[in-house]
């Protein structure tokens, strides 16, 4: 009764990730004249250490869930309820401000940036991997055929996205674009799906999107007319893959 009353009193998936991203953009833009002034590689460091731990919460509450049974800690181990959306959203409102007037691009591409998201992104999907594989029967092997897939695409996503999560965590520029290009059109046909099957938006698969991006753009940096272009290309191609699957 517990666990179900404190599931009830949580907002939809979609709103938490809105909220979380929003409130860490709108955090980030309103203290950026202090952030200014602190020395990029010490801010990145701190950066650093801030994902890394609320990652290790993440993992725990997974964990917690999965292992232990405690569904009472389950949301904060899934994409829209994790809580370094809002470090994810400090980025984008960093961003915007960089768009805008300049200034910070020091800041934005300090190594210890990329390697927050590295972690951050990489265990993300890490662990959505383990959990299909670990917990197949409840993590939409039906689903999949259901909706038109076959039983090995289900398998094959399974191993994609520990692989893939696995590969972000390398610091090997060219492994962490092919990655990131394979599990963006994993995302991308994800989220045609659940529009396709009139299911609406799935969180999840935007939480992850929302990460991906800044990752690309700080290992391409300056070339943000590529990664625009190759996300419309991985888009595509999930599109018609959903299609040729089915």
């Amino acid at each position: 009764m517990g666990s179900r009353s404190i599931f009830e009193t949580m907002p939809s998936a979609t709103t938490a990730l809105v909220i979380l991203i929003g409130a860490g953009a709108m955090i980030a833009a309103g203290l950026v004249r202090r952030l200014e002034p602190i020395d990029p590689a010490r801010l990145s460091r701190a950066y650093l250490v801030s994902v890394t731990a609320l990652t290790g919460v993440r993992v725990l509450a997974w964990m917690a869930a999965r292992v232990f049974g405690l569904t009472s800690v389950s949301p904060a181990g899934t994409g829209p309820y994790d809580a370094t959306n809002l470090l994810i959203g400090a980025l984008y409102g960093l961003a915007a401000i960089h768009a805008l007037r300049g200034g910070l691009a020091a800041h934005l591409g300090a190594p210890d940036v990329q390697t927050a998201l590295r972690v951050a992104t990489g265990v993300a999907f890490v662990l959505a991997g383990l959990g299909g594989m670990f917990f197949m029967h409840t993590t939409g092997i039906d689903y999949f055929v259901a909706v038109g897939y076959p039983k090995e695409f289900h398998l094959f996503i399974i191993a994609a996205e520990v692989l893939g999560g696995a590969a972000l965590l390398l610091p090997w520029r060219w492994l962490t674009l092919a990655a990131a290009a394979g599990l963006t059109i994993d995302m991308f046909g994800a989220v045609y799906t659940k529009a396709r099957t009139g299911e609406g938006l799935e969180p999840p698969a935007l939480a992850m999107l929302f990460r991906l991006l800044p990752l690309a753009l700080l290992t391409l940096p300056g070339r943000w007319r590529a990664v625009a272009l190759a996300a419309v290309a991985c888009a595509a191609v999930a599109v018609v893959g959903s299609e040729v699957l089915r």
